[in-house]
């Protein structure tokens, strides 16, 4: 961070000398001497009407003094001025006293020490300009070239008021500098929300304290939001400031990438868990049938047990497809509520429970993944929807399935389907936290078909709802359309 400064370009004025005597008469007769300068007497003394003070003496650029009386005048006093020593002796006091910078003994000698001393001040300020022009030259190419957008800003009434951006703060947060200078930054970048103002207010409290900041942070831009990293320095550290200078460096990509691995991570952990839960039960069901053709011989079990491991293909298919393609469902096509519960039924180990249609819908899905919600659905129910207090099963089961309306936001009606028993019903106040992923009231259970039926709902863009049924028992409710 730099701090671009301002070369004086103004008129040089003429120089002001005081000169400085315990006589008046003396310092009158040299002031009237010195025609080239804005000269001036005072004399030294508690009675003396004309007695310097410390304005007088601070605002001269040089003084010149005649004796002791004149160099104590000036001594221990605030000024950049120089003391000239006009005095017959220039190794008597005061021409030997250390504050005396040049010593002149006549008339024409003073004029030209004073004209010398001129000189030398203009020519190091000549110098210290130049220099100035050069660092301030190098220091708005830096400001304009640097690849990361960038501001310089002063505080006005508390607020960062942009004075210069740079090419690459235009091209990335896509305003003009004519638009953003003379504006409050945090006017056009920080987002309008409680915790973003409440960062960047304590963002501006630290840099008016004179601290250096770097943190990621959330700007907008013409283009929407995006992640930078932001390093703010103050033109003074460890005081009080009101300008700085912020460098943003786009991380959005970095951002993105970090997340789309998250993402994919959780994708790789759900698609194993899925696998393991979602293929024991036609794995179960495909060995049942074996045991049953080993023992009586008969092969349509064979048959079953065939198409338990053709669903087992079916599914593992799918989900190798998704986990590929880290698509949520894949294609869909217009299909029928009935229709596929039937086949789901016929998937799941239900016992003697039975199946009950209360009405028909067609939905516009993908058939393989809804036919896997309505099996872990059933699943649920038939693991859970008759199991007493005591942990023992209960009375047969029935699951209905059906249609259901629901009320739009814009006061419409919106359709959709339902799942319901009559079982023993959802945890009491813990239906919101059947969907998450390991919530189980069941000791072996592994809490994941509600939580893969949620997923598959969401992946279709439906909402779901678990609640307590008429009869008691669980209800989920699937709004489609």
């Amino acid at each position: 961070m730099v701090f671009i400064g301002i070369v004086n370009t103004e008129p040089r004025r003429r120089r002001s000398v005081l000169v400085l005597s315990g006589n008046p008469g003396d310092a009158a007769d040299v002031a009237d001497t010195l025609h080239a300068f804005d000269a001036s007497a005072a004399s030294i003394g508690d009675a003396a009407p004309s007695a310097p003070g410390d304005d007088d003496i601070a605002t001269a650029d040089i003084a010149v003094v005649l004796d002791a009386e004149g160099l104590d005048a000036v001594r221990d006093r605030g000024g950049s001025f120089r003391v000239v020593a006009f005095v017959d002796d220039p190794v008597a006091p005061p021409a030997t006293d250390p504050l005396v910078d040049a010593i002149a003994t006549t008339p024409a000698d003073l004029d030209a020490t004073l004209r010398w001393l001129v000189r030398r001040e203009e020519s190091t300020l000549d110098h210290a300009n130049e220099r100035l022009r050069a660092e301030r030259d190098r220091l708005l190419a830096l400001f304009s070239n640097v690849p990361d957008p960038a501001i310089a800003y002063d505080y006005v009434d508390g607020e960062p008021i942009v004075h210069r951006v740079n090419d690459a703060f235009e091209e990335t947060f896509g305003y003009d500098a004519d638009r953003v200078v003379g504006e409050s930054v945090d006017d056009y970048i920080v987002p309008t929300t409680d915790e973003a103002a409440s960062e960047a207010a304590d963002l501006n409290e630290r840099l008016q304290r004179g601290e250096s900041v770097r943190r990621e942070v959330t700007r907008e831009t013409a283009e929407g939001p995006r992640h930078f990293i932001l390093h703010v320095v103050p033109i003074r550290l460890d005081a009080e400031n009101v300008s700085g200078y912020a460098i943003y460096t786009d991380v959005t990509e970095r951002r993105e990438h970090e997340a789309a691995l998250e993402r994919q991570n959780e994708r790789l952990d759900e698609f194993a868990s899925i696998v393991s839960h979602d293929l024991r039960n036609p794995l179960s069901v495909a060995e049942g049938y074996v045991d049953l053709a080993r023992e009586t011989g008969e092969t349509e079990y064979l048959e079953k047990a065939t198409e338990a491991l053709g669903r087992m293909d079916e599914l593992v298919g799918d989900l190798l497809s998704l986990a590929r393609q880290g698509e949520s469902v894949g294609e869909t096509k217009s299909v029928s509520i009935s229709a596929l519960a039937r086949d789901a039924w016929e998937s799941v180990d239900t016992d003697d429970a039975d199946l009950v249609f209360d009405g028909d819908v067609t939905i516009d899905a993908n058939p393989t993944r809804t036919r896997e919600l309505l099996e872990n659905v059933f699943r649920n129910s038939a693991e859970h929807g008759r199991q007493s207090p005591d942990g023992s099963g209960g009375d047969a089961l029935t699951v209905h399935v059906g249609a259901v309306s629901f009320r739009g936001a814009d006061g419409g009606s919106e359709s959709g389907f339902f799942v319901e028993d009559d079982g023993c019903g959802l945890p009491t106040d813990e239906c919101d936290r059947v969907f998450e992923s390991g919530f189980t009231t069941e000791e072996n259970g592994t809490g994941l078909g509600l939580a893969i039926t949620e997923r598959i709902a969401d992946a279709h863009g439906w909402d779901v709802r678990a609640l307590t049924g008429d009869s008691g028992g669980a209800r989920f409710e699937f709004r489609t359309s």
